[in-house]
């Protein structure tokens, strides 16, 4: 695994999928990992692009965004979810994502992961939408 990110400061941002919405606000299912996706939740690191940079790669890609929230990797921490440093080189027709970041949500079920998403949902909406 790549390199555990320290600094708590740091925000990550996500992508929020125009179906993912509860009202005005994203569904806390924004905020955890799909089965798919093996416990890791992807997000990009603002000490490397900005909010609406990350959007413009995500969306380039062919993938839906309707905003970005963010969270810190020291949020991420509290709820002992570790965060690590996850460049995606370019392959095919997907673009290097050198700000990619994934949050490891393995220590936790699935019952457990839910509700650690509906926490981390209510501090990125009280941080507010970074873009647009």
């Amino acid at each position: 695994m790549s390199k555990q990110l320290t600094d708590e400061n740091e925000l990550l941002f996500r992508q929020i999928h125009p179906d993912l919405l509860d009202g005005d606000v994203p569904a806390s299912t924004n905020f955890k990992p799909k089965k798919s996706d093996e416990n890791k939740l992807s997000a990009n690191r603002s000490s490397k692009t900005t909010a609406a940079q990350s959007s413009e790669l995500y969306t380039s890609s062919g993938l839906s965004s309707i905003a970005v929230y963010a969270l810190s990797v020291g949020e991420f921490t509290q709820e002992r979810v570790p965060c690590f440093d996850d460049p995606i080189e370019a392959s095919g027709e997907l673009k290097a994502n050198l700000a990619h970041s994934i949050a490891d949500f393995s220590e936790h079920t699935t019952s457990q992961q839910d509700k650690v998403a509906k926490r981390l949902k209510q501090k990125a909406v009280l941080r507010g939408k970074q873009h647009p």
